[in-house]
């Protein structure tokens, strides 16, 4: 389960900074701002890591735990859970 964290976070922000960077046309970091990097980051970055997550834990065998996961995180911004079904 660790494993998946793992790979998960890293793919995202790998994914996340040339996107901010190359398509919005923002430059910075997330230690040292601007603060519209560090917005954009995190409004990108929070549902690409849930669908992320859930792949890469269904190629680990894990679909329902993570999709739960998955589930939860959304329910938290607000997102009705019948929405992913």
């Amino acid at each position: 389960i660790c494993t998946v964290f793992a790979i998960t976070g890293t793919s995202t922000m790998i994914l996340v900074r040339p996107a901010v960077s190359n398509v919005l046309g923002l430059k910075g970091s997330m230690k040292e701002g601007p603060w519209s990097y560090r917005i954009c980051s995190l409004i990108i970055m929070t549902p690409l890591y849930a669908a992320m997550l859930v792949c890469v834990g269904t190629v680990f065998g894990r679909h329902h735990y993570f999709r739960h996961f998955a589930v939860k995180m959304f329910s938290r911004f607000g997102i009705p859970s019948e929405l992913m079904d």
